[in-house]
């Protein structure tokens, strides 16, 4: 019953974002809304003022995007953060991205600039929100020596070791449309995710259950449902917990 993780400031609801948000109220709780850099912030803010109480902001950079952004223009952005700290519910999406990022010394600024987004978080006592690809030995070596609260990794990607780690650290696991498209790996990780630690994401205006589709908030209700599916048990029970999680990590001010 919440989208914990969507980009509505995104393009690809240009026309129709107004309409797309009445109709994710009609079907969901709340949506956090995440800002993948610091030219969307605004926007993102924006939307949560427009539409309190139902989206809430979380605001980061992509790995991608830090290496278009100066050591200063990083600084003024963590500034507009804590700033904004009575708005913002999480930092992130920020990590690490080896399939975009392949220079050695692009890597290692993206890894300077996640270690402090990460303590941003510590700070600001919000979770971070971590976006990791092909890239999850080194993210969770990274938050294991910085991060000292509550850790999503958005869209999880990892393999059932990195799963195993990840829970041992009490970090949530965040799954959306990827499980429609890599059945037999997701299967396996469902299977081994206890429902303590499931939030529910779509990453919309991506990953839909078809690529050349765009993804929207409510679609979270298949992901549940197939979540619910390969684990042989109860949808509502699926739903309501990770609408639970989702309350309890992010702090919304919303009745499950």
């Amino acid at each position: 019953m919440i989208d914990t993780h969507c980009h509505l400031e995104f393009k690809q609801f240009d026309g129709d974002r107004e309409e797309v948000i009445e109709k994710s109220k009609e079907r969901l709780k709340a949506i956090v809304d995440s800002a993948a850099g610091m030219d969307k912030a605004k926007e993102v803010l924006m939307l949560h003022r427009n539409h309190k109480n139902f989206i809430f902001p979380s605001l980061g950079i992509h790995p991608k995007r830090v290496l278009k952004a100066s050591d200063g223009e990083l600084e003024d952005y963590m500034s507009l953060i804590r700033r904004r700290m009575n708005e913002v519910v999480a930092v992130g999406e920020v990590g690490l991205d080896h399939a975009q990022v392949k220079d050695p010394r692009d890597r290692k600024r993206c890894k300077k600039v996640f270690a402090d987004f990460i303590k941003l978080s510590n700070d600001l006592g919000v979770p971070v929100v971590v976006h990791a690809r092909r890239a999850m030995d080194e993210t969770l070596r990274i938050l294991k020596r910085h991060n000292e609260g509550d850790a999503i990794i958005h869209c999880f990607a990892g393999n059932i070791k990195h799963l195993k780690e990840a829970l041992e650290q009490g970090y949530y696991i965040s799954l959306g449309g990827m499980v429609f498209r890599q059945k037999k790996k997701y299967e396996q990780l469902i299977d081994a995710l206890p429902l303590e630690n499931l939030l529910l994401e779509t990453d919309a205006p991506f990953l839909a259950k078809k690529k050349s589709h765009r993804s929207e908030p409510w679609f979270i209700w298949n992901v549940a449902e197939r979540i619910a599916e390969v684990k042989g048990g109860d949808f509502r029970k699926v739903w309501r917990k990770a609408g639970e999680n989702a309350v309890k990590v992010f702090g919304l001010p919303i009745d499950i």
